[in-house]
């Protein structure tokens, strides 16, 4: 068996368990990259703190063998409101890459009320249906 192939395989197998896992979670402090893998796509994630009228995110996409274009950060990136909502993003700002690397800086607005923590949701990147990232506030 080529070396290839038996990455792919490797590769293939963790897919098939984050899928079965379903949301994969990471927790960081604010202004700390946090990074989930899966798919071959690495997501990783910063919390920019309080930007005035609401939190930023600077969003990654990263990988080696996935096309990324076809991702829009609109579209992918979603907060939690802590209510069982979610809220789509204000504003997308910087994004740049394509192919294999990009990144853009996500806003949004403050759930009402204010929440005590924060979670991210990136949503179907590279076939993993969830991936969330998660910050306690002061």
């Amino acid at each position: 068996m080529s070396l290839t192939r038996m990455v792919f395989g490797i590769m293939t197998m963790g897919a098939v368990i984050l899928l079965a896992w379903g949301p994969v979670a990471a927790q960081a402090p604010p202004g700390e990259k946090q990074s989930i893998p899966g798919g071959g796509v690495t997501v990783d994630v910063t919390f920019l703190k309080d930007r005035g009228d609401g939190p930023a995110f600077k969003v990654v996409l990263d990988t080696h063998s996935v096309n990324l274009d076809g991702y829009r950060f609109d579209e992918i990136v979603r907060l939690r409101d802590g209510r069982g909502g979610e809220l789509s993003p204000t504003g997308v700002q910087g994004a740049e890459g394509s192919g294999h690397h990009r990144e853009a800086t996500v806003r949004f607005a403050w759930p009402e009320p204010r929440p005590k923590s924060l979670e991210l949701v990136v949503k179907g990147v590279a076939g993993v249906p969830e991936r969330l990232f998660q910050w306690t506030l002061e």
